[in-house]
Order: structure tokens, then C-alpha cells, then sequence
């Protein structure tokens, strides 16, 4: 003979269960949200911002590193105005760094070329018009006081060492529109 009677209750008790389950996955949730939010208030928002940056990859300078010209993002294809290589750059750049603060005016890029830049388009600068705005990482050392070339984006131009580098000064190039050094 089938006992029948038993089936509903293994059913409740699976949903009883069930809801149980649910409820304290719920309570825990919310305990979580409820620690996180005394963390921000006992530490200050600062804090959780620079958290949400770090993980976000909103840092105020950025780095990024390509192997190749084809690699990077082109003008015609970039998303962002600041991650692009400028159009004096040759096609056969390799081993590109690029390096930028994104809230103040600081721009470096280094690249290894045979061809180089055509400086016939680009134009001689006086002085070293207060060196890099932005602490060079990326660049080779030392760096050019004399001899730099602006090719029409506002930073200057040299090649060190056998490498092709280019960086946004202190002061401004003159002759140059601001907006594509970063500049406000």
C-alpha cells in the first residue's frame, strides 16, 4: 500500500526551506549594505571614490602600452580624444608608450621608429619651455633642453637615444591650439 500522506509534507517543508533560505540570503544582503555604508561613513567618501577610480580605471594619469602602430586606437576609431596617436607619428612605431594626466595638461609618448616623423612639417621650438608638465615615467632620460620640434599638436618633439619622444611642456607652445595638449 502508498502512503500519499506524506508527499504534501515533504513538499512544505522543501518550500518552507526554500523560503527560509531566501529570507536569510535577504538579511545578509542587507547587513553587507548596511556595513559597507558604515565603512564610508566612518572612513569618509574619499575613500570609496578612489576605490571606485582604482577599480574603474579613472586614475588621474593613465598608461597605456602598444606594440605596434596598428595596435592603437586612430583618430577615425578612438572613442576618447586623449587615446589616439597623434598623425606625425610613423606607421611603423613599435613598442608605443603612452602616458597622460587627465585632468591637467600632461601628455607623453615615446615610440621606437627606423622612419621616424617627417619633421619636415613640423616646426622648431625655443627653449624647453619648462620641460614636461608631467613628471616623465615612460620617456628616455634625459631629456632634450634644446633642438625640439613641435609637429602641430602643441607638444614637443626629439628623439633620444634612438627612440622618438614627445611630451606637453609647462608652458604652452606657442602658436598651438590648447585643446590638443589637454590644456583648459
Amino acid at each position: 500500500m502508498t502512503d500519499t500522506t506524506s508527499a504534501p509534507v515533504a513538499t512544505r517543508a522543501s518550500s518552507s526551506t526554500t523560503t527560509t533560505t531566501t529570507r536569510r540570503r535577504g538579511a545578509l544582503a542587507a547587513g553587507l549594505g548596511l556595513a559597507a555604508l558604515a565603512a564610508v561613513t566612518l572612513t569618509g567618501c574619499s575613500g570609496a571614490v578612489d576605490a571606485a577610480k582604482s577599480a574603474l580605471g579613472a586614475e588621474q594619469v593613465q598608461q597605456r602600452h602598444y606594440d605596434a602602430y596598428g595596435d592603437a586606437p586612430s583618430r577615425a576609431d578612438s572613442t576618447d580624444v586623449a587615446w589616439f596617436l597623434p598623425e606625425w607619428v610613423p606607421g611603423d612605431a613599435r613598442d608605443v608608450d603612452v602616458r597622460l594626466d587627465t585632468q591637467e595638461p600632461g601628455y607623453e609618448l615615446s615610440f621606437a621608429s627606423e622612419q621616424g616623423p617627417d619633421l619636415d612639417s613640423c616646426t622648431p621650438v625655443d627653449g624647453d619651455l619648462g620641460g614636461p608638465a608631467l613628471d616623465p615615467t615612460t620617456l628616455p632620460e634625459p631629456l632634450p633642453t634644446s633642438g625640439l620640434v613641435s609637429c602641430g599638436d602643441g607638444r614637443v618633439v626629439a628623439q633620444v637615444d634612438g627612440r622618438w619622444a614627445s611630451w606637453t611642456t609647462v608652458d604652452a607652445v606657442p602658436g598651438t591650439d590648447d585643446d590638443a595638449t589637454l590644456r583648459r
